[in-house]
């Protein structure tokens, strides 16, 4: 069994269950919607989305729904990168408790940092009234390569 199939079948089983706990109607078309959200690259946007399920002929009503359902469930993870023009992007939480990413916002360029001084101030980090389950970083700037090019063009 593949890592696709492996992550799809954890998160149907985490969606049935939420679903169940909250008298919702479980329906096939949560559960196309939930598979190819497993198979797109990660992030994606729901544009990409529902690109994937045009054969499905599902309605761009039933996937901003079934969106926001997956977030409940804390399946996935949306956020506003504000840089590119399809700026709202949703990412499967898998597991992940920590995520911590540099951006570029000229090229959009993504990549994955290990911190651990930032983590360890986060994890010390107490709020009254709330307890902190899992954390998402964004930093943003301009990358190396985009430095360049602009210096160049200078």
């Amino acid at each position: 069994m593949d890592a696709k199939s492996k992550s799809y079948k954890a998160a149907l089983t985490k969606l049935n269950a939420y679903i169940k706990t909250h008298n919702m109607r479980k329906t096939p078309v949560r559960e196309i919607i939930l598979e190819q959200v497993c198979l797109l690259p990660q992030p994606f946007t729901a544009e990409q989305l529902t690109q994937a399920c045009k054969e499905e002929h599902i309605s761009i009503g039933t996937i901003y729904n079934t969106l926001d359902l997956l977030i409940e469930a804390q399946l996935l993870n949306a956020v506003n990168h504000q840089c590119g023009k399809n700026a709202m992007q949703y990412e499967l939480i898998q597991g992940r408790q920590i995520r911590m990413q540099i951006r570029c916002t000229q090229c959009g360029r993504v990549t994955e940092i290990r911190d651990k001084a930032i983590d360890n101030l986060i994890r010390i980090r107490k709020y009254s009234n709330f307890e902190m389950q899992r954390y998402s970083l964004f930093i943003y700037g301009e990358c190396k390569h985009c430095r360049k090019t602009k210096k160049e063009e200078a």
